[in-house]
């Protein structure tokens, strides 16, 4: 018995699919690390916003004191404690 001979047609077929596989497992390796990248920012994020949550949370626990309320005023409403003057620098307007 003769052995039998691939035909080209199936050579090349077998090639093409090949090269597509080996493109595609190279691309989606490619995506794969761009979403860790992006995964591990987003982890970072999330730690912050937890560690911030934690400090608003202890602050909450402990009560807002009269300071803390002045200092509220005078820096987000700009209000003035009774004998406190303030001004207002114009020049560089």
């Amino acid at each position: 018995m003769s052995k039998r001979k691939m035909p080209v047609v199936v050579k090349i077929a077998m090639l093409a699919f090949l090269l597509y596989a080996v493109v595609t497992i190279v691309r989606l390796q490619s995506q794969i690390a761009d979403k860790q990248a992006e995964l591990d920012s987003l982890n970072q994020q999330v730690r912050e916003y937890q560690e911030a949550n934690e400090l608003l949370r202890q602050e909450m626990q402990s009560g807002i004191t009269e300071e803390d309320i002045g200092e509220l005023a005078r820096s987000e409403l700009s209000y003035a404690e009774p004998g406190e003057r303030v001004f207002v620098d114009t020049s560089s307007r």
